[in-house]
This record gives C-alpha cells, structure tokens and sequence, in this order.
C-alpha cells in the first residue's frame, strides 16, 4: 500500500527533494534552521490551505506554481502520536517545542516521512507529512504527476480582488 502526497510549489522545484528550501533557511513548524526538510500535505485541499499561509488570496497564486502528487509506500511513514502534542503546538510563530520533535525525528533518520497533523485546520483534523531527504530510501519517493494549481473561482468571491 501506497499513501498518495501533496506539494504545492513553482514548478522549476516541484520534484527537487534536497530539503534546502526555506524552512531549512529560516526553520519552519517541525525543523529549526539548517535542517533538510520537505513539508508535503496527505491531501490536495489541505496543501492549498497550507498555501494560504504564505499567498492571501489565490488570485495571487504565481503561475509557475504547480501541485504534485507524490507516492510513498505506507512502511515508510511514521505517525506521530498526537496525544503528545504541546498544547500550544498550532501556535504562530511556532515554537521550540514543535521544532524539537521534527529535530529529534530527523536526527533519528528512523524513517523516511513522519505524519503530523496540519496546523492549517482546526484541531489538527488534517495531516501532513515531513520528509528526510537524509535518509537512505528517500529514493521510494515517488513522483507521479502535476497539476496547475487552480482554486476555484468562487473561493473568496465575497473578498474584493
């Protein structure tokens, strides 16, 4: 079995999987700064909400940004135990303790992916997934196609554009 993964990025970088993009810079969520990581989502709609962190309206979504779909065998993904959360885990700015638990899981290199709920939606109710491109079997990665990213034009309709 096979669990299917979302990453929404410009094209040119889609199926880069060096982890060196900007939550290896600045840190992110699950990763301190200096970290390889890659952030994909266990659903289409939900990388579309994690977009809205960065891109306010989905008119204004670059046109070279492309979703990827990507395969991973479901041996290679572990989950995270949710029940251990801070309590403060869906915070922004996010904190070190958050940080700390990706840090602790890469420096382990137990696994190629580790599923963690999606501060994007409330209650943790959506997953996403961070990737090692450290570890040995990142190569089982597979990606399989890509989409031009587009939001349907009635989303945010009652926002001026």
């Amino acid at each position: 079995m096979v669990t299917q993964l979302f990453r929404i990025s410009p094209e040119m970088y889609l199926t880069n999987v060096d982890g060196k993009g900007g939550s290896y810079q600045y840190g992110a969520r699950w990763n301190p700064a200096g970290y390889p990581i890659l952030y994909l989502a266990c659903s289409a709609s939900t990388a579309m909400l994690e977009m809205a962190h960065y891109i306010p309206h989905p008119q204004l979504v670059p046109d070279s940004y492309r979703l990827g779909v990507f395969e991973l065998p479901n041996d290679l993904i572990d989950v995270f135990d949710k029940s251990l959360l801070p309590i403060n885990w869906a915070d922004y700015p996010h904190n070190e303790a958050t940080q700390l638990i990706g840090k602790e899981w890469l420096e382990a290199c137990s696994n190629v992916a580790l599923r963690l709920p999606s501060s994007a939606v409330p209650n943790g109710f959506d997953d996403i997934v961070i990737i090692n491109p450290n570890h040995p079997k990142i190569g089982d990665l597979k990606f399989i196609e890509k989409t031009k990213l587009a939001y349907n034009e009635r989303m945010f309709s009652g926002m001026n554009s």
